[in-house]
């Protein structure tokens, strides 16, 4: 018996790194997992590794048709929705010197506002379920680094909204929780604005503030994020998990 039998998942950012991670772990406890991200061809490949638990929607969730595409495909396709993860999201290497408003648009847009539209357009099964509701969020949320500032104000904002939610939607029986990734090896730090080279160095960089002394693997994020969704965190919600390393510790 799967930890998850019978359950049905929402994970954005489901094709690669830590939604990828958690979509297989959620797909092996016993649940039915639906994915999404812009990239079909990747997509594709992910739910070809559990072809009988996992499926997907692709599309930009930027964009409020595929936000609405997305719900309608779950509750049609299974009726209910018991754990919705909101991990999509998008870091660029950006000081403010060189920042123009656009870049805070595509930031705030994915990070913050496709969040809150997704939550919004899946509450009605998420309460239905009396499910939970898990955010994605960085210790960059709390810890302050340089020429991230748009990642790190997007994630404060994930992080409150988190609390809040949890706070309204105690009394409904659902939970809402997050967790706070340090690095972790994904490719994340590829996808951003910097070249192989200048995400390399800033790789190496990074790794010094671990007291770990490495990066860590996304399915370190992915066990937690099965214990939070799971009926062994009953009594956890508002709750915001580092999964760090220990960077977050000073």
């Amino acid at each position: 018996m799967g930890r998850l039998d019978g359950k049905v998942a929402l994970v954005t950012g489901g094709s690669s790194g830590i939604g990828k991670s958690i979509a297989l772990l959620y797909a092996k406890e016993g649940a039915d997992v639906v994915i999404n991200s812009r990239s079909e061809e990747v997509l594709k490949e992910v739910c070809k590794l559990n072809e009988k638990k996992i499926t997907y929607v692709v599309g930009d969730i930027t964009q409020d048709e595929v936000v609405k595409k997305l719900a309608d495909y779950v509750k049609t396709k299974f009726g209910k929705l018991d754990i919705l993860v909101n991990n999509a999201g998008w870091c660029p290497y950006l000081p403010l010197k060189e920042m123009k408003i656009i870049d805070y648009d595509k930031v705030f847009n994915l990070d913050v506002r496709a969040l809150v539209n997704v939550t919004i357009e899946c509450l009605p099964l998420i309460l239905k379920a009396k499910g939970n509701i898990l955010n994605i969020s960085s210790i960059s949320a709390s810890h302050r680094f340089l020429n991230v500032s748009l990642y790190t104000g997007a994630k404060a904002a994930v992080e409150n909204f988190t609390r809040c939610w949890a706070l309204e939607l105690a009394k409904d029986g659902v939970r809402v929780n997050a967790i706070a990734p340090g690095a972790i090896e994904t490719n994340i730090w590829y996808v951003a604005n910097l070249s192989k080279e200048g995400a390399e160095k800033y790789k190496k960089e990074a790794e010094k503030m671990i007291p770990c002394g490495r990066f860590g693997k996304p399915e370190e994020v992915a066990n937690v994020a099965l214990f939070l969704v799971s009926d062994e965190a009953s009594y956890v919600t508002g709750s915001i998990y580092n999964v760090d390393g220990g960077a977050g510790a000073p």
